[in-house]
Formats: structure tokens, sequence, C-alpha cells
């Protein structure tokens, strides 16, 4: 004799069989990850890229803070050679390749900041920068999470966090406070113009120092003799 199973209970049971199956599904069935395209990915990174490199040179060129330039010369060099690590798998995994060209948004970008000069500049750079640094991050993200190569997901991995901690450094740039940037084989720029004159007093005062000290020491010597 079969024995009714009431309803209530057996969309109880449905629903729990039905969670179980979710819980072990892959993370990209669950979240939509399957959306992600690679190859879409990589050309659309390697023409922003090539843009933060254009904006980055002028501000090489431009900017007035010892430390504002030792950042974007670190950016220029960092996203330079992660353009051709790109354009290289999208040969190799895709067979097709991507000439870099700056992105229609970023055109307006370089315009304005090549009529700014000064203080004016550098605080205009470093909004645009942190700006294309906020856009680029979920892009990343999604990367770094789903991206097919592991390579390709260790690289989004490194510009994610880079660019986010890059954002920190423009913000502070722009409240007008110093920054310590690694350009690189053990370098770091720290100065900024504006306060190189105070640096300079600084050493001076230092070497004053010094000076008073030595002829102090001076004195005691020949007083002996």
């Amino acid at each position: 004799m079969n024995r009714r199973i009431p309803v209530g209970r057996a969309c109880a049971a449905t629903l729990m069989v039905a969670g179980l199956a979710l819980a072990g599904a892959p993370a990209a069935v669950a979240d939509g990850s399957g959306e992600f395209d690679e190859k879409e990915f990589l050309t659309m990174t390697v023409d922003h890229h090539f843009g933060g490199v254009r904006v980055a040179e002028l501000c090489v060129d431009k900017a007035t803070r010892a430390d504002l330039k030792g950042l974007c010369g670190k950016i220029e060099r960092e996203q330079s050679e992660q353009v051709g690590t790109m354009r290289s798998w999208l040969r190799t995994w895709y067979g097709t390749d991507e000439t870099p060209s700056v992105p229609p948004e970023t055109r307006p970008m370089l315009e304005e900041l090549s009529g700014l000069s000064g203080r004016t500049f550098d605080v205009a750079l470093s909004r645009h920068f942190a700006q294309h640094h906020r856009e680029f991050l979920p892009d990343a993200d999604k990367c770094r999470k789903h991206a097919k190569h592991a390579e390709l997901r260790a690289l989004c991995d490194r510009m994610y966090e880079t660019q986010a901690e890059e954002i920190g450094k423009f913000e502070a740039v722009i409240a007008g406070k110093p920054i310590t940037v690694n350009t690189g084989q053990g370098g770091l720029a720290a100065a900024s113009a504006k306060d190189d004159s105070a640096g300079t007093a600084g050493w001076l005062a230092a070497g004053g120092v010094a000076a008073a000290l030595g002829t102090a020491v001076l004195g005691r010597r020949m007083r002996r003799q």
C-alpha cells in the first residue's frame, strides 16, 4: 500500500535537493561568471592600458611633483610591458592581435591635461588617473577569478592590487600629501616639488648642526693642546 506524502513535505524535499545541487555547482554557474570573455577582456585591456601609458607619459613630462612623476613613470613602464604580454597571449591563444589605440573616452582627458600646468595639472591628472583605475577594477576582479588561463588570472590579480594601491596614492596627491613610490631596482621617489624647499632647509639645518658640533670638538682639542 502506497503512502501519500504530504504536498508540503514534498516541496520542502525538492527545495532541499535543489539547494544541495546549487551548493555543489561550480562558482561560474552560481554567479554568472560564465559570461566572462577572455579574448574580449584582453582586447579591451590592451587599449585601456595604452591610453593609460599616454596619460602617464604626459604626467612624467609635466608634473611638478617628483613623487607624482615617479608614480607615473612606474605606471608607464608596467602597463607598456603588460600591453606586450597581453598581445602575445592574444596571438598564442586566439590567433589574433590588437593594435593598441587610445580609447575614445581617454582622448578628451589628454586634451584637457595638455592645456594645464603646475598644481592644477597635478590634481587634474591624479583625479583622472584615479577614475581611470576605478573603472578598470571590476573587470580586473572578474578576470582574476574567472579567466581560463592561470597566467592571465595571476596578471589580473596583480593589476587589481596595484591599481587599488595607486588610487590611494593619487588621492593623497589631490590632498596635497606626499607619497612614496618604488620606482624599481630599489629606487624610491618620495620628495615633491612643493616640499623641496622644506627638504633643502632640513638638510641645511642638519648640516649646520653637524658643523657646529665639529667646531665644538675642534675647540676642545685646541684647548687641550
